[in-house]
């Protein structure tokens, strides 16, 4: 089946694009960890975020970055003197955009407020991503949604 692109282009045109941007670029699993991991560690250059990640060539982590930075929700740079010494030096930082955006839906699905660590970040647990809140979200929504059914 093929959507009939006039059709969308009219839905899609309902929304600004600065809305819809952010959203598309959180569009799998891989995305949402190099953002939660620049969230978590702060501004890196492209080869620190690719050895966390393992990564086996630039192909596998660029589009990734790519995407993130076309959503707005991250921020490719230059620091100055970087040029001098290496022109591939680029860094990598969570824009203001990036942490409102996550905050905003943190507010908006999760019941209570996300733990946070002592540098005023959120905490990701080793077990996955939220898991304790995502846990009691969903008690939280069975208790509460689940006497309708």
């Amino acid at each position: 089946m093929v959507l009939d692109e006039r059709v969308v282009k009219q839905y899609n045109n309902m929304l600004p694009q600065e809305i819809r941007l952010p959203a598309m670029a959180l569009k799998d699993e891989k995305h949402w960890a190099v953002f939660l991991y620049l969230m978590e560690t702060g501004e890196k250059r492209f080869g620190e975020i690719g050895n966390e990640f393992h990564y086996n060539s630039n192909n596998d982590l660029y589009p990734v970055l790519k995407d993130l930075v076309e959503g707005g929700l991250v921020r490719r740079y230059l620091k100055e003197g970087d040029e001098k010494t290496d022109k591939r030096a680029t860094w990598y930082n969570v824009t203001d955009l990036g942490r409102k955006y996550l905050e905003i839906l943190e507010r908006l699905i999760l019941p209570g407020p996300v733990p946070e660590n002592k540098k005023g970040k959120m905490v990701i647990k080793a077990t996955g991503p939220y898991i304790e809140s995502t846990t009691y979200h969903l008690e939280y929504q069975k208790k509460n949604i689940g006497a309708i059914y």
